[in-house]
């Protein structure tokens, strides 16, 4: 029977990439790793799919900046002989597709709702600042702020429809991550694996492979943000309503 480990990460957390750099790699053949190919071009361009790659390219480069480099683990696995699998996730545009056309336009319409809920989070508490602390250049302010929004709501909007995508696929990328384990494993004769992935990736995965008959052991996010966030998070809560 084979065994895998599958370890849940917050990918912000130094404290989880210091957990993975301490697991003995010895027992493993192998190390597979949360990543995907981010070629943008592998299907047609129309307009939704633009919205949403400019939204991925948004949060690479606002959040994604959070993120830890596994450069580091990658390369540690690597010297100790095993081989590292980093692409088990979905392409950028499979889990676009992961969608059916008539949700995507209906996450479209709620996405400028949605970007306008977000720019208000930052917008607001910005304006109670300044009332307090510079009343005077508030109101100096005010146009500018008005064209900076306006400026900023269709990077807003992208993101927003990104992350709405993102969330309705979340189960789908969790069997998709798992199935490309197994295919992996099989074709190398692999026999006791290492898995890292997000935190809520971990116990889809795990399920996923229990299924198929895999000795699985889950270890959850080392970070106490992560792990207050797993808490809440609606895809953890859905799925003990349906356990019930």
């Amino acid at each position: 029977m084979p065994e895998a480990l599958v370890k849940g990460e917050t990918h912000s957390s130094k404290k989880d990439k210091q957990a993975l750099l301490n697991v003995d790699l010895s027992k493993y053949d192998a190390v597979f790793r949360e990543g995907y190919d981010k070629d943008y071009f592998q299907r047609d361009i129309d307009s939704l799919y633009a919205l949403f790659a400019i939204g991925h390219i948004v949060y690479g480069a606002t959040y994604g900046r959070l993120y830890c480099s596994s450069d580091e683990f990658k390369q540690h696995a690597k010297q100790q002989g095993l081989p590292v699998h980093d692409r088990i996730d979905a392409a950028v545009y499979e889990t676009y597709e992961m969608v059916s056309r008539w949700q995507r336009g209906g996450l479209f319409l709620l996405s400028p709702l949605f970007a306008g809920l977000m720019l208000g989070f930052i917008a607001q508490p910005a304006e109670w600042v300044l009332s307090r602390v510079a009343p005077g250049l508030l109101r100096e302010l005010t146009f500018a702020g008005v064209v900076l929004t306006l400026l900023c709501f269709g990077f807003v909007w992208a993101l927003a429809y990104f992350l709405l995508i993102e969330g309705r696929v979340m189960y789908d990328r969790d069997e998709a991550m798992a199935r490309e384990v197994v295919q992996i494993a099989e074709a190398n004769g692999y026999e006791s694996i290492l898995i890292s992935c997000g935190g809520n990736h971990r116990h889809g995965i795990a399920s996923y492979l229990r299924d198929e008959g895999w000795d699985v052991t889950e270890e959850p996010t080392d970070s106490l943000l992560g792990k207050l966030l797993n808490l809440l998070s609606i895809k953890r809560l859905r799925r003990r309503w349906a356990e019930r």
